[in-house]
């Protein structure tokens, strides 16, 4: 029975007035990042590639992970062990007392750097969170950790009290029923490129070319083992899927003062999958697919 990964949700508490932006996810990833590095790193290196502690190092392994190759692909490609889920919600303007609720996802053999990670959400409620100027301190209410799968769910911290829980998310949780007509709902914005350039209005077979990249560089890195599949098999039966209907907007992003654009919405299709296409399709709703995972982007469901 193989270990997928370890689903956290975290609940904290603003205990000053502060101001988010709308998206979340790049200053929860780098708040969390820079608590992370500073109860982490021994050496205080910048590059983490060049350094030999990396492998036993939470902030390290989670944020610059090193390949070790992809199933798919003989193109080099970082594939992080873990995901953030940022709230969905838009709002921006927090009070004393608010809240806010957001997810990490830990894969594989990163789930040993469960502890770090917990020391970092404290470290980082200290620190503060919101944009500059405007950032105040949390608490946190409560963690669990979750099988959404199962419905399943098990308190971790709450009170200052740490409990301990099994609970994760297993191969065999990922055989889930998919009809003939499916909708893939994306929660937050996607974004995928061929030859560099943005797939506008991306077929079944286009989705599923990431979504089987994704699936196999992390079964490969972090679990170890090659998926049992046949890729090839998967590829041509996704190119097969009819579009039922497509309902997409565009959204900028800047990085680094470049513009992305990011697509979201829902997408139909029309066609059967098999069992290996109904795994990879259910285990991608975890690690999201697209650019910036990561992030945040690239989150799913299926209807």
């Amino acid at each position: 029975m193989t270990m997928i990964c370890k689903y956290y949700t975290i609940e904290l508490e603003f205990l000053n007035r502060a101001v988010l932006p709308k998206w979340k996810g790049n200053i929860i990833r780098g708040a969390l990042g820079n608590a992370l590095k500073k109860i982490s790193c021994l050496t205080g290196r910048n590059n983490c590639h060049a350094c030999n502690l990396y492998i036993n190092c939470a902030y390290g392994y989670l944020y610059r992970a090193k390949t070790k190759g992809l199933v798919l692909s003989k193109i080099k490609h970082f594939t992080k062990p873990y995901v953030i889920k940022p709230p969905l919600e838009g709002k921006e303007f927090f009070e004393k007392g608010d809240t806010i609720k957001f997810s990490i996802v830990l894969f594989g053999d990163a789930i040993r750097f469960e502890n770090d990670l917990l020391r970092a959400l404290n470290a980082m409620c200290s620190n503060g969170l919101g944009m500059k100027n405007n950032r105040a301190k949390l608490r946190i209410k409560r963690i669990f950790v979750e099988n959404p799968f199962r419905n399943e769910r098990a308190i971790i911290y709450e009170n200052q009290e740490l409990y301990e829980s099994k609970l994760c998310i297993y191969e065999k949780d990922l055989k889930v029923k998919v009809p003939e007509l499916f909708e893939i709902k994306f929660l937050t914005p996607f974004r995928l490129l061929k030859q560099n350039s943005l797939i506008a209005e991306p077929s079944f077979g286009d989705l599923f070319k990431f979504m089987l990249r994704k699936y196999s560089s992390i079964f490969y890195q972090y679990l170890h083992k090659l998926p049992n599949i046949d890729l090839d098999k998967l590829l041509k039966k996704a190119e097969k899927i009819e579009t039922f209907s497509v309902n997409l907007k565009k959204f900028q992003f800047v990085y680094k003062n470049e513009t992305e654009i990011f697509l979201s919405g829902e997408m139909k299709f029309l066609g059967k999958l098999n069992v290996d296409a109904k795994e990879v399709l259910s285990f991608c709703q975890l690690s999201h697919v697209g650019k910036r995972a990561s992030y945040g982007h690239g989150w799913y469901t299926i209807k």
